[in-house]
């Protein structure tokens, strides 16, 4: 007696299924016989005025809201334009004006210092002459 130690080469060129003869012929009428019958209808879905125009609508409310924020942004830089403009009138000084007004200005400081140092440099003198 022979064995055959692999049996995938047996089956190796083979279909071990079959279908009966005749089954796919009429395999879609016997599937259509066993359903049951029901009704085709087609209703036509009622549209509302509002589901008509909600898209409008809502169009409308983002140009609107685009609207808003564009005249936001150009009133802000017309403010900044205004607010500069009225810097540069208030300030409008001569070359020779601004350079008068900070000699005064240094000439207040040089002041300051001696008023503050001269009481300052007669104590160290006092000091040293004793």
């Amino acid at each position: 007696m022979e064995t055959k130690d692999n049996k995938l080469d047996q089956l190796k060129g083979n279909n071990p299924f079959s279908v009966p003869d005749g089954y796919l012929e009429n395999l879609t009428a016997q599937i259509m016989d066993q359903l049951p019958e029901k009704e085709i209808v087609h209703e036509a879905k009622k549209i509302s005025l509002m589901d008509r125009v909600r898209p409008w609508l809502y169009m409308a409310a983002v140009f609107a809201g685009l609207g808003l924020f564009f005249k936001a942004i150009i009133n802000t830089e017309k403010d900044e334009a205004v607010h500069q403009e009225t810097l540069l009138v208030k300030s409008e000084l001569t070359p020779d004006a601004v350079y008068a007004a900070q000699l005064a200005e240094a000439e207040e400081f040089y002041e300051y210092l001696e008023d503050q140092y001269a009481g300052y440099y007669l104590s160290e003198q006092m000091n040293d002459s004793e």
